[in-house]
């Protein structure tokens, strides 16, 4: 019997809220997909540009669908799209990255071949900059096609930090089971979102094909927005600690992984939480207490290796 095709409607979603730079590349990468089965929701997020957004966006008819809302931030921007979306399968793209043309044809192909169709897919990506240019190396981190199961991107998240968003391909039932982006959140609302569906326990497919391009340039509020990150991750700790304190055992010590990562970043508060929190559950020990000081001391230079590094290779000066 020959097998059925698997061609579900994929809704590709861009949220523009910081102005129309780059934005007909984006929708351009969209429309030139070779998979044929999506449809393109451009979300105007009351970007401040003019009206040029508007009128970028008009200019390419019923090509794409285009609403308009009030400024909320990038998490409200994504959830209008998700409620108006036809599709089953979601797939974000920032208004200054880029797909290849065969972004999603691949994604589709890669979950075709397993039966449970809520398995995340991720593929690979290069940073490029103002002018379209890769910037960095080019590498991949497998080769092949690799799923993984639900603790170990878990870890990979604490440890390696989060994926790049428009990389994912995500079936919206999902959404409806963890709950959508929190719009509370001005910064860390994508790591929060994928923090959510690994505890639940939803496993990833991952792609070593390159099939987004992320742009890097100094307008971007990753580069500016280092006081939102870290208030931001002091309202999701009061969630994520407990939750890794009942789950975590010391074979997989997601609690210890994920207080590493804070103080990596100097978010002082949540490594002091976590200390107190995790008195007498055995997580923390000595050895665990030195990583965690001694990613606190790299904390106070990383911020100046960041600065010279994107300065000196990237030439981006961020703040």
């Amino acid at each position: 019997m020959e097998k059925e095709t698997f061609t579900p409607l994929v809704s590709v979603i861009i949220p523009v809220y910081n102005g129309a730079d780059y934005m007909r590349e984006a929708i351009d990468s969209a429309l030139a997909q070779t998979y044929k089965n999506k449809e393109i929701i451009v979300v105007n997020d009351g970007s401040s540009d003019n009206g040029e957004t508007e009128r970028i966006a008009k200019q390419y008819g019923d090509k794409i669908r285009y609403i308009y809302k009030e400024n909320g931030g990038v998490s409200s921007a994504l959830n209008t799209g998700i409620r108006n979306m036809r599709g089953e399968y979601f797939s974000w793209l920032s208004h200054d990255d880029v797909y290849t043309p065969d972004k999603i044809e691949k994604q589709i192909k890669a979950l075709s071949d397993i039966e449970n169709k809520t398995t995340l897919v991720c593929c690979d990506y290069v940073h490029i900059d103002k002018n379209s240019k890769v910037i960095g190396n080019i590498s991949r981190a497998s080769d092949g096609v690799k799923l993984l199961s639900w603790e170990e991107m878990l870890v990979s998240l604490f440890k390696n930090g989060p994926m790049h968003g428009c990389a994912l391909l995500i079936n919206k039932s999902i959404f409806e089971e963890v709950g959508m982006f929190d719009e509370s959140l001005r910064y860390f609302q994508d790591v929060f979102m994928w923090y959510k569906i690994f505890v639940a326990k939803h496993a990833m497919l991952s792609t070593s094909d390159i099939c987004v391009k992320g742009r890097i340039h100094d307008k971007q509020l990753t580069q500016k927005g280092h006081l939102l990150f870290r208030k931001d991750s002091e309202t999701v700790s009061a969630v994520i600690i407990p939750q890794l304190l009942q789950i975590s055992t010391k074979k997989n010590n997601f609690l210890f992984e994920y207080v590493k990562y804070n103080a990596k970043y100097g978010n002082r508060r949540i490594v002091k939480n976590v200390r107190t929190q995790a008195k007498g559950t055995k997580l923390i020990g000595t050895k665990e207490t030195l990583t965690i000081s001694l990613m606190s001391i790299y904390s106070v230079i990383r911020p100046i290796i960041r600065k010279i590094f994107y300065r000196v290779f990237r030439r981006i000066n961020i703040a």
